[in-house]
């Protein structure tokens, strides 16, 4: 190790923090899901070099798997520098760091499979090829595409007893009955009741649901990229509704929004292997806009 240490953070570090970026600084401040023995530094005396921080993915705590020995849960890791350059034995050291860490994690669920990952441009070569060398492998891709907002926004038939209308997630029993559906429609996946509570605070973020009554049938999610750039994220409908129009709604309903905004252009991410997805969003309009890898590291 060179004139610099590896740390976790701790209370004081806000400012530290703070300096890498806002969706960081919000993290550290205010994720119900955070823990300080998940995030640490690199610094030598008062100057902070690069930050690495672990995050459960989705599938972590992911309902009805416990009996399946195949099923993945995603820890993610990032590391981050404070300039430009990146110094490698720095990186190296903040990777050990995050890989022993999951191997504490592992230690505590020794009978699921649990595999630390990395979000990956393809045209990165020399990202991938420092993650491969590490031993990562490509584990999966995700489809990126996007809706050109200076077009007409499609409409569609919906069902006369199911309503589209904005939601707020701000009470502990909405954001339960959003879990509870959104686990029914991507088997047993979704984000943390903290995850979702701490979205709840994303710039611009508008979720439009679907309900029949009472009954909660399926979401699209928009939030800020820029100014000019939102999402239409988080799409999904209950298994039993689906087929009925509902997802090409909800999706239209969040485009028409969008464009009410100003906005120019929204995007989604979905897997490269889930066709019906990819054969909705471009049956509605979008275009493919790029890919990103998934290269995870398998704990044993």
């Amino acid at each position: 190790m060179g004139d610099w240490i590896i740390r976790n953070v701790n209370d004081g570090d806000e400012e530290t923090v703070a300096s890498f970026g806002f969706a960081l600084h919000m993290h550290y401040l205010y994720h119900g899901d955070f823990e300080q023995k998940n995030m640490f530094l690199a610094g030598k005396e008062n100057e902070a070099l690069a930050i690495a921080n672990l995050t459960y993915h989705d599938t972590f705590h992911a309902a009805g798997h416990d009996d399946d020995p195949g099923f993945i849960r995603y820890l993610t890791g990032e590391i981050s520098f404070a300039g430009e350059d990146e110094d490698e034995a720095v990186k190296d050291a903040l990777l050990n760091a995050l890989i022993a860490r999951t191997r504490e994690i592992k230690a505590q669920h020794p009978e699921k499979r649990i595999v630390l990952n990395q979000y990956i441009d393809p045209d990165n070569l020399a990202e991938q090829s420092y993650y491969l060398k590490r031993g990562f492998t490509i584990y999966e891709s995700i489809v990126i595409l996007k809706y050109d907002l200076s077009r007409p926004v499609p409409a569609y038939p919906l069902p006369e007893e199911v309503q589209i209308r904005p939601f707020l997630l701000n009470n502990d029993e909405a954001r339960e009955k959003y879990t509870l559906a959104e686990q029914d429609s991507f088997d047993g996946v979704a984000w943390s009741l903290n995850h979702l509570a701490w979205m709840q605070g994303t710039p611009e973020i508008v979720n439009f649901c679907a309900f029949s009554g009472d009954q909660f049938l399926g979401n699209t999610s928009t939030w800020r990229i820029s100014d000019s750039h939102s999402v239409t994220e988080n799409v999904f409908v209950i298994p039993q509704w689906r087929s009925r129009g509902i997802a090409r709604n909800l999706l239209c309903t969040a485009l028409a929004y969008l464009k009410e905004q100003g906005k120019s252009v929204a995007t989604l991410g979905t897997y490269g292997t889930n066709k019906k997805a990819i054969r909705l969003y471009t049956q509605l309009g979008y275009e493919l806009d790029g890919f990103r890898l998934t290269l995870g590291y398998e704990l044993d």
